[in-house]
Formats: C-alpha cells, sequence, structure tokens
C-alpha cells in the first residue's frame, strides 16, 4: 500500500526561511502590532479580511502631524490644504483618519478639535476598515482630543470664574470710589456752610455791638466835625 507523503525533518527545519520571502514592510508591520506570522495562520478565516498594515501610510499620518504642529506658517497652510483636498476629494478611511489627525493636532491655524473628534469616532465605530496600527494611532489621538477639549473647557469655566470675580471687584472699586467722591463733596458743602453760618454770626455780631452802644457816643463817633463845630461856635 502506498504511504501518504510525509513531511520529512529537513522539509521542517527549513519551513521558518519562508518567512524570507515576505516584505520588509510586512515584517515591520507584524512586529509593531504585536502579532507573530504564528499567531496569523492558526486565526480562522473570517468573512472580510482587514487591510494589510503598510508602515508607509503610518509615517504619512505622522509625518503630516509633526509638520502641522511645528512647520513654519506657510508649509502648514500648504499641508493642511493639502488634506484637507484629498479628504474632500476621496473621502477614503485612509485620507479620513489623515484629515482628522491634522484637525485634531494644535500649534495650527486650521485646528479644529471638534471635528477631528467627531470624525476619529465615527472611524472608530467601524475598525475593521482599518489597520490595528490605524485604529491604536486613532484611539490614541481620541484620547488626547477629549483630554484636550476637557481642559479647554475647564480653562473657559475658570476664566469666566476670574472674569466675574473681577467685574465685582471692579463694581466694588467703583462703589469705595463713589463713597469716596461723596464724602469729599459733602465735606466741602460744609465747609462752605460753616463760611456762609460764620459770616452771617459775624454780621449778627456786628448789628448787636452797633445796638448795645450809646446814642450820644454814637453821634460823637458817627459825627465828630459837627461836635468840634459847635465848640468853636461857643
Amino acid at each position: 500500500m502506498t504511504q501518504p507523503p510525509t513531511e520529512s525533518a529537513a522539509d521542517a527545519a527549513t519551513l521558518p526561511m519562508s518567512w524570507m520571502g515576505l516584505s520588509p514592510l510586512v515584517l515591520l508591520m507584524v512586529l509593531l502590532g504585536g502579532c507573530t506570522l504564528t499567531g496569523q495562520l492558526g486565526r480562522p478565516t473570517t468573512a472580510y479580511a482587514p487591510p494589510a498594515a503598510d508602515a508607509g501610510a503610518l509615517y504619512i499620518y505622522l509625518e503630516t502631524m509633526n509638520a502641522l504642529g511645528n512647520a513654519d506658517p506657510a508649509r502648514q497652510a500648504t499641508m493642511f490644504h493639502e488634506v484637507e483636498h484629498d479628504f474632500i476629494h476621496a473621502p477614503t478611511t485612509a485620507n479620513t483618519l489623515r484629515y482628522a489627525l491634522a484637525c485634531v493636532t494644535p500649534g495650527h491655524p486650521a485646528t479644529h478639535p471638534d471635528e477631528g473628534k467627531r470624525l476619529l469616532e465615527t472611524l472608530l465605530a467601524a475598525p475593521e476598515h482599518m489597520t490595528q496600527e490605524e485604529r491604536t494611532l486613532a484611539a490614541v489621538a481620541l484620547n488626547e482630543t477629549n483630554a484636550r477639549l476637557k481642559l479647554e473647557t475647564e480653562n473657559r469655566r475658570l476664566t469666566a470664574t476670574l472674569d466675574g470675580q473681577s467685574r465685582s471687584q471692579a463694581n466694588f472699586d467703583k462703589r469705595v470710589q463713589a463713597q469716596y467722591d461723596e464724602n469729599i463733596r459733602l465735606r466741602r458743602a460744609l465747609a462752605e456752610a460753616q463760611q456762609k453760618l460764620d459770616a452771617i454770626k459775624e454780621i449778627e455780631r456786628s448789628i448787636i455791638e452797633r445796638s448795645s452802644t450809646p446814642s450820644g457816643n454814637r453821634d460823637a463817633t458817627t459825627h465828630p466835625d459837627e461836635a468840634q463845630s459847635s465848640s468853636t461856635r461857643r
């Protein structure tokens, strides 16, 4: 009876050498994803095969974020326009992820974290359309964006509280200044009233003094020339 062919020890020993036929990029992405070739071969076949890992795509995502975060304004504008153009005219998963990452990257004028957050959540709602590395990158970016938006919300709240306290302090200072100005006005009015009162008292004192002087003395004091003329005639 013919025996079925069996794998020899030599053939088994040469099996790992089949890895040498794989693309270096594929090997790199396998390492980045924490997967081994043996694990992949042991998985059951599914109806949908996820996209193949592409180290070049990850580099494009990271380079986009780096350029928008560190480049000069002209370079930032050019990069964002390119990413936005690709997203609008060809909204593939890769272009959508790249645009979302561009939106959530801080440090450039076109940053739009709310829009980027929405797109990242949409992408992660259908993770089967992304590679493992893209899912990881999107999840990390989403977590950082949520933390950033939370900090911005807290900053706005604190700013509003500080502004309210500043307005309250300003209103208090205005009231204090108004009270101070009113006190000065009242003091001036009181001083003027006192001067008028002193003047009235002086007039009253003068009138009283005139009323208490004898009539003869008043005549002598008032008409000295007439008294002298009368004495001469005598």
